[in-house]
């Protein structure tokens, strides 16, 4: 009677990892699917009206971040330089709003950069293309237009726009904000169509943006 005891309480300590293998065997599959999910998920975050995944925000940040650094060590060598920065040669009325259009033809690239500008109280409509930022501008009263530079209609997108807005509206302010390269080159071609600033730093395009409460 005492071995046909030890036999039942043996058995019962063998009864959960038993019927746990059990279920593993079951359910296999569909675990094995679930955690491939996982793994191949993306998560995404909304800013600005965009789904952004971690990897584009993280991606956007260091831009910024990099950007920002960058703009920090230049003014440390001004300061160094001279003991009170002078005021930019240029500048800018305030517009008495804040609304904006931007022309991108790939606008969740500027996200968190859009998200700033509507922090600060700016109002941002978007456009991807310069047919569409002309029909834009010619609807509603704008105080800043901000462009990139090419896009699939043309590599100098950006400079059509700025002629074809300064056509309808010879003085609002008209910013390029575009890659290195185009910075650089196309500089000298950008203000003669009329171009405000043309620059590659997210952060210098915020700072220079003529905003009414000192954006």
């Amino acid at each position: 009677m005492e071995s046909f005891a030890k036999l039942i309480s043996s058995l019962a300590s063998l009864a959960w990892p038993i019927f746990f293998s059990i279920l593993s065997f079951i359910f296999y599959e569909p675990l094995k699917k679930i955690i491939e999910s996982a793994r191949g998920r993306r998560f995404t975050i909304k800013v600005a009206g965009h789904e952004l995944t971690m990897e584009e925000v993280s991606e956007q940040q260091r831009i910024i971040l990099s950007d920002l650094q960058q703009k920090v060590a230049e003014i440390e060598k001004k300061i160094d330089a001279a003991a009170k920065l002078t005021e930019p040669s240029i500048k800018f009325s305030s517009p008495t709003g804040g609304r904006i259009l931007w022309v991108d033809d790939q606008p969740r690239n500027n996200s968190l950069l859009v998200a700033t500008l509507e922090q600060r109280g700016a109002m941002i409509d978007t456009a991807q293309s310069t047919s569409e930022g002309v029909d834009k501008f010619k609807s509603k009263q704008y105080d800043i237009v901000i462009s990139d530079m090419g896009r699939p209609e043309s590599d100098k997108a950006g400079i059509d726009l700025a002629m074809k807005i300064r056509n309808l509206n010879p003085t609002v302010p008209f910013f390029i904000y575009c890659g290195s390269w185009a910075a650089r080159n196309l500089k000298k071609e950008a203000l003669d169509a009329g171009v405000t600033t043309i620059t590659a730093s997210g952060t210098t395009l915020l700072g220079s943006l003529p905003l009414a409460n000192g954006g």
